[in-house]
């Protein structure tokens, strides 16, 4: 996600209204802070789904300010909230929670309503690597097999038909993020008629993380693209701006995925898979392309190709975690220990 760009206009150019009326107290009460956070996200022209993200960091604040009783708010309450959700959550979500509330401070002091106190507060460190885990070729298989299981006898024929079609769609979305490497916004934002056909390939056309355009593309391979038609034959005649994986439950069938229902189709399938784990997600699948590529004989420029990362060093990651894993010092270590104990002692 994109931070809000910091505001440098003066204030006759904010679209702020009685900016200096705030009070000085009780800037957090709900009805101040909603209208100011709308301000905020208007003013930084954030993406929707931003903007939903941002709202709900920065309202989380306002209600641990207000749950503290306190008016007024300075630096050390900044970082006792940062440092209180820290025991609680993941250090790159503190670091989301905290980068809204920096961002919202930066907005205050432009529009001339407050100094921003939160200037130099540091964010969590993180560790080098990636947080999630990924899957090997036989895990993918795993994965993949538990959409495999025919509806049950005793179920209405339409109930039979809906559960067939989310087993062949759910199918077809995790093959393709496997092998594509798409995050689940690219899923969810993908349209029928962006599927084209690029010289001898087949090509989905990709909306990508904070971008505004489907510009870029990733290769359908063809083993996916069987996959992936045969749920597109079950649906019927699709026109262009419809989606490519959509909802079949009663209350809206037909409507696009949310992100939230395509990381839960990826969740619930590794559960069902045994393969239940905080490191596994639905970004796991991710990674999961990225490394088999490169475990597998892709370049590294191949895989920052096909992921898009801008720079290169976020691909090396993936490089250096292959190296951690094939790393065998501790292998030798133990080996050479046990080497030396009688075989009553091991």
């Amino acid at each position: 996600m994109n931070e809000p760009v910091t505001a440098t206009e003066n204030l006759r150019s904010l679209p702020v209204e009685n900016t200096r009326m705030v009070p000085h107290k009780g800037l957090f009460e709900p009805q101040i802070i909603s209208g100011l956070c709308h301000q905020w996200l208007v003013y930084n022209d954030v993406s929707e789904n931003s903007r939903r993200k941002y709202t709900q960091w920065l309202k989380s604040f306002a209600q641990w300010i207000r749950g503290q009783g306190i008016e007024e708010p300075v630096r050390e309450d900044i970082i006792r909230y940062r440092d209180e959700l820290a025991r609680e959550k993941q250090p790159t979500t503190v670091n989301n929670y905290l980068r809204a509330v920096k961002s919202f401070y930066r907005f205050l002091e432009t529009a001339g309503i407050r100094k921003d106190i939160t200037r130099g507060i540091r964010a969590m460190k993180l560790e080098p690597g990636f947080r999630k885990g990924y899957l090997n070729e036989e895990q993918c298989a795993q994965v993949i097999e538990t959409q495999t299981d025919e509806p049950a006898p005793d179920e209405s024929e339409a109930a039979r038909e809906r559960q067939r079609l989310t087993r062949a769609r759910n199918r077809a979305l995790l093959i393709l993020i496997m092998t594509t490497g798409l995050r689940t916004i690219e899923v969810r934002r993908a349209d029928y008629g962006d599927i084209q056909i690029q010289g001898h390939s087949r090509i989905l056309y990709v909306q990508g993380k904070g971008k505004s355009e489907k510009g870029q593309y990733v290769k359908i391979p063809d083993e996916t693209w069987e996959c992936l038609k045969e749920y597109l034959r079950m649906r019927g005649p699709l026109q262009a701006r419809d989606p490519l994986f959509a909802s079949v439950s009663n209350r809206d069938s037909g409507e696009r995925l949310t992100t939230r229902s395509i990381s839960r189709i990826c969740k619930d399938a590794l559960v069902k898979a045994d393969l239940n784990s905080s490191r596994l997600t639905a970004h796991s699948l991710r990674h999961t392309n990225a490394t088999l590529a490169l475990k597998n004989g892709a370049s590294v420029e191949q895989v920052q190709q096909v992921l898009r990362h801008a720079n290169i060093n976020t691909t090396m990651i993936y490089v250096h975690d292959i190296d951690r894993e094939q790393n065998a010092a501790e292998d030798l270590v133990a080996r050479a220990i046990f080497d030396e104990l009688t075989p009553d002692s091991r």
